[in-house]
């Protein structure tokens, strides 16, 4: 069954209304104020039996200039268009800016509604006729059929519901994956059941029992207690519905204009970029304006910086950026509308390609020639500028939040087709890691500088620098994209020759590891005083005396400590050096004698044993302890059990 919202559009007192009630029967002059000033100033909506089983949403938009912000916020959700022209009346000024906000919003379908044709003579309606081709030409109206009737009489009823079940049949329904999304142009309050939120559902699908999101906000879920599709309850609402939601918990007063609902919390903005068409005769839209901008039911100030060029006059297109001074929640390919800063006049319009773009002070090149890339209105194209402004690589999930699309789309589109820069690879957990072929040189750059400077500050190291120097020298934080990123760089670097690695650290193909005479003379004067000060722990100050002899630095004096370490020749304890013959000889004297004396030996007794003082002492027994050679039972230290 399909799900499709049929709007009517054009000039105030065109008789839209009129003809809503005569095809369903439903009054959609509902307030008392429209029913005195005989004008739809609100949103009427109402449905269509199409007799094969399925039901079509109507929203009657008014045609009053002083209600085209309600009439765009009825607009929004809308697939196709009855374009209502009065036959006594021929074109008249919200004719034309109607039928310029429908093309705008992407409305491609329609029809064209002749009314009151029982007032008018063959003669008028022909001049109607012939004002009506006028107007859409070149417009997705050109060959629309154009349906004479009188709401009155009744005359042409039943064409109009055959043209409208044939266009209905030509319509795809829209998708029902991905995220739900609504905006809600009414809100009320039912006794005994809560707030009600109403509106067109322009993707996704809700069920009975699922959490909605009222949006911006805080993140607070709400429950979905009811809800309704054209006055019946249903059990889900899909794509292309009319429908009112029953919240459990939300308030009224919670709500304000240009809200929606969803079926999680999006991502917010006040900036965006787009493309945008202007159609106002005669006006010129310089470097920066103020404009309204209208999307859904949004409506908020703005200041449009057109990227692309100096001005932009009726006919043509730019590239812009936009600044709103409260946030929105919008996707790539929404359609909006601005008007110029008094509301008076409808400008023109365009479409959102990137809902949070990098702020384009100057007219970079590049830039210009990535946004463009997006007016063609392909995700794939959208999803490759959100992976370029990632430094490192990014997941198809965050690609996702940040476009407040679901993450399914986002994996289905990329498997499909990516842009020649964009690189798709398989990452831990079966997440999808998205980065640039640039993005992968500059850590190939990246990685391979950072070998070549731990080489550098630690000259005496035995391995290569380990993984989280390298890390840490990229500025990659640990358990992100740019981590797996930075593992794969690693093997592919590994794997073609330009590193080696051990022990799971990397160094320079071209180094060998060798040390030159000069740092070979200190490492062997500094192992020297350390082995012969023998049953007495080295001095500090004592080795940095040496070093100052040697024009050692103390840097290159712990890189030297840090190396004899490395390869075994000292022990350090409580930053303490001891050489390795002292700790082997001691160690050899203690199992000997333990293997002997089953009740252990004291400090005191080791520090006899081995000739040394009470400090070496401590030191060699920790190192022991250390070990799982001894350990300890009150005072003395026995073998310990394997």
């Amino acid at each position: 069954m399909k799900h499709l919202i049929m709007g009517t559009a054009g000039h105030v007192d065109h008789g839209k209304t009129a003809l809503v009630k005569a095809l369903t029967k439903i009054d959609c002059d509902t307030h008392k104020e429209e029913k005195q000033r005989g004008i739809t100033i609100h949103l009427g909506f109402a449905h269509l039996d199409l007799g094969n089983g399925e039901t079509l949403g109507i929203v009657d938009v008014p045609g009053h200039r002083s209600f085209i912000h309600t009439m765009m916020a009825g607009a929004s959700g809308i697939d196709f268009m009855l374009l209502v022209v009065a036959a006594d009346s021929g074109i008249m000024p919200q004719t034309r800016e109607h039928l310029n906000i429908m093309r705008i919003l992407g409305i491609k379908h329609g029809l064209v509604v002749l009314t009151k044709v029982d007032i008018a003579d063959t003669e008028m309606r022909k001049l109607a006729r012939d004002d009506i081709e006028e107007l859409t030409r070149g417009t997705f109206l050109e060959s629309a059929p154009i349906v004479e009737i009188s709401s009155k009489t009744g005359e042409g009823l039943e064409d109009l519901r055959e043209a409208i079940k044939t266009i209905t049949r030509k319509i795809e329904s829209r998708p029902t994956g991905g995220v739900f999304r609504m905006f809600i142009d009414r809100i009320f309050s039912v006794s005994g059941f809560g707030t009600v939120v109403n509106g067109s559902v322009i993707s996704g699908k809700v069920r009975n029992g699922d959490t909605l999101y009222i949006l911006p906000g805080k993140g607070d879920g709400y429950r979905v207690r009811r809800l309704e599709r054209h006055g019946g309850e249903v059990s889900e609402v899909i794509a292309g519905d009319r429908a009112s939601i029953n919240l459990v918990g939300l308030e009224k007063s919670q709500f304000r204009r240009g809200m929606l609902v969803s079926d999680r919390v999006l991502r917010e903005t006040t900036l965006l970029d787009a493309r945008l068409e202007a159609y106002e005769q005669g006006l010129t839209l310089g470097l920066w304006s103020q404009v309204i901008f209208h999307v859904g039911t949004y409506e908020q100030q703005a200041r449009m910086h057109l990227l692309d060029r100096d001005v932009i006059k009726a006919g043509e297109t730019a590239l812009v950026q936009i600044y709103l001074q409260e946030p929105c929640v919008l996707q790539h390919g929404d359609r909006f509308v601005i008007r110029n800063s008094s509301d008076e006049w409808t400008l023109g319009g365009g479409e959102v390609i990137d809902i949070s773009p990098l702020h384009h002070r100057r007219r970079n090149e590049r830039i210009l020639q990535e946004v463009s890339k997006l007016t063609g209105g392909k995700l794939s194209e959208a999803i490759a500028m959100e992976v370029r402004k990632f430094r490192r690589a990014t997941t198809a999930e965050e690609v996702a939040s940040s476009l407040n699309l679901a993450s399914a789309k986002v994996v289905e589109n990329v498997a499909r087709h990516l842009p020649d820069d964009i690189i798709r690879q398989e990452g831990k957990g079966g997440a999808i890691l998205l980065y640039t072929r640039q993005g992968l040189e500059d850590m190939r750059k990246g990685i391979l500088k950072a070998v070549d400077n731990f080489r550098r500050d630690n000259p005496l190291a035995v391995n290569g620098a380990k993984f989280d120097d390298i890390r840490w020298s990229l500025r990659i934080d640990r358990e992100t994209p740019g981590e797996e990123m930075l593992r794969t760089m690693l093997q592919k670097l590994t794997d073609e020759g330009n590193l080696t690695e051990k022990e799971r650290s990397w160094r320079s193909a071209n180094d060998l590891g060798d040390i030159d005479d000069v740092l070979s003379a200190h490492i062997a004067a500094i192992e020297d005083y350390i082995c012969t000060c023998g049953m007495r722990v080295p001095l500090m100050s004592v080795m940095k005396e040496i070093a100052e002899k040697r024009r050692m630095s103390e840097k290159v004096l712990k890189q030297v400590l840090l190396h004899l370490l490395n390869i075994g020749a000292v022990y350090r304890q409580e930053g303490e050096v001891i050489h390795r013959t002292i700790v082997d000889a001691c160690r050899e004297k203690l199992m000997a004698y333990l293997s002997k004396n089953t009740e252990g030996i004291t400090v005191a007794g080791f520090r006899d044993l081995t000739g040394s003082n009470r400090k070496l002492s401590l030191l060699l027994l920790a190192i022991f302890d250390s070990e799982k050679l001894t350990r300890r039972n009150g005072d003395v230290r026995l073998l310990a059990e394997i």
